[in-house]
């Protein structure tokens, strides 16, 4: 959201600077940094100064110097609020320093014989502003409201102001702009409890308030404690053969009830038309818990995951939703058989190895040349090294059977792969 600043007058912000008023010169003594603004355009024909009172009322401190033109041997008269006060001269009355007493009208006078009376008049006002935050609703999971309760406000009066009043919350560490309602009290802070990025933690925050001279005014620091949680798990592996025993990491943060989906092979539900949530998990239920067990997934196809976690410690029991950006994927079942090794002892190519997927059982035969069998093996990791009894096999053609049955749920795959192999050392 953005704010438009409307100019109702030119401002500028001084601290101890001199000011230029019918060929006299004013300064504001002890005001703080930046605590002294002048406005351009005059109250009832005077030049107007507004200075910032930290203390959060009009009580009056600093003083005001008034300097004819920098030479000495002036006399000085001034008024507050059109009553005559003393002068009480410093140096060789080059300029005359003041207490400041309040809001009001302040008028200087100096008169030096052979010249013309130099003058300043001038408005001064005590901005102050006294307000606290407080944070209602803390337990809803979409935003929060921030209550400004004033204990004093200034009597504004028809005194100008330079700009919109703007409003500002320190939040979390980064400034955000807010709108209020119409009563300047309440402010939702929309997206920074729930939304795209949940605030999952405590914070603290101010609010910070530009008023219409420009001061800026910052409160005391609350804390919103957060009952919004944030799910997050990961799968490890994501990939591989069946079966799969895949382990399941919560990473979630400021919950405290966990529910885990896990939903069927896609395919499988859609084969099976599944309309209910009970259908569409593994086992037909949902698992609790911070932590799952590792699960093993016994058939290829593609499987998601969903995570529910929930804050209870709220009267609204917020929660969060995760799913798995990409499938856990179980792969099908496979079977690759080779037509040449080179049992040699280099390391390369040196066992006659069927590539395997994914098998429910697997067995493999080697014959000879007259139809003997000389090894035979079970294991879909093993594989033939090229020897007989022992010893080294001759080179040349031996053949070999596979027959194997894969894992798939729906009518899985039969394997028989017969051919010839090369034996070459």
């Amino acid at each position: 959201m953005k704010y438009f600043i409307f100019l109702m007058s030119i401002w500028a912000i001084f601290a101890g600077r001199v000011f230029s008023q019918n060929f006299g010169m004013i300064r504001f003594l002890d005001c703080g940094e930046e605590g002294v603004i002048q406005s351009l355009m005059p109250v009832e024909g005077k030049d107007f100064f507004a200075i910032k009172n930290p203390s959060g009322s009009a009580s009056p401190f600093g003083e005001v110097r008034f300097t004819p033109d920098g030479s000495p041997h002036w006399h000085f008269h001034w008024q507050y609020e059109g009553v005559n006060q003393s002068v009480v001269y410093e140096g060789d009355s080059t300029y005359m320093t003041v207490t400041l007493k309040g809001n009001g009208v302040y008028a200087f006078r100096a008169e030096k014989e052979g010249t013309a009376a130099i003058e300043a008049t001038f408005i001064v006002f005590y901005d102050y502003l006294d307000f606290a935050v407080s944070i209602s609703n803390e337990m809803d999971c979409e935003y929060i409201q921030l209550d400004l309760a004033y204990g004093s406000l200034p009597a504004y009066g028809s005194y100008p102001g330079a700009q919109q009043v703007l409003y500002t919350v320190l939040w979390d560490g980064k400034e955000r702009e807010l709108m209020p309602f119409p009563d300047y009290n309440l402010f939702h802070i929309a997206q920074l409890v729930g939304g795209e990025d949940p605030v999952d933690h405590d914070v603290t925050c101010r609010v910070k308030i530009k008023d219409r001279f420009g001061f800026e005014w910052v409160s005391d620091e609350v804390t919103y404690h957060s009952y919004v949680p944030r799910a997050g798990f990961s799968v490890d592996p994501q990939q591989g053969e069946a079966p799969l025993e895949v382990s399941f990491h919560n990473e979630s943060v400021n919950a405290q009830r966990f529910e885990w989906y896990l939903y069927r092979d896609t395919t499988d539900i859609r084969l099976n038309e599944v309309v209910t949530l009970e259908d569409s998990l593994l086992g037909k239920r949902i698992y609790t818990g911070e932590y799952l067990s590792p699960y093993t997934y016994e058939h290829p196809g593609n499987y998601n995951v969903k995570l529910v976690v929930v804050n209870t410690m709220g009267i609204n029991q917020c929660a969060d939703t995760v799913s798995l950006e990409s499938y856990i994927v179980v792969d099908s079942s496979l079977v690759d058989v080779p037509n040449v090794f080179t049992p040699n002892g280099d390391g390369m190519n040196d066992i006659f190895k069927v590539k395997t997927r994914s098998l429910e059982n697997f067995q493999g035969v080697i014959l000879n040349r007259w139809g003997r069998k000389v090894y035979e093996w079970t294991d879909p990791q093993g594989g033939w090294d090229g020897r007989i009894h022992g010893k080294y096999a001759n080179p040349g053609t031996y053949f070999y059977i596979i027959t194997a049955r894969g894992r798939e749920k729906n009518n899985p795959p039969r394997y028989v792969k017969k051919g010839a192999v090369m034996l070459i050392r």
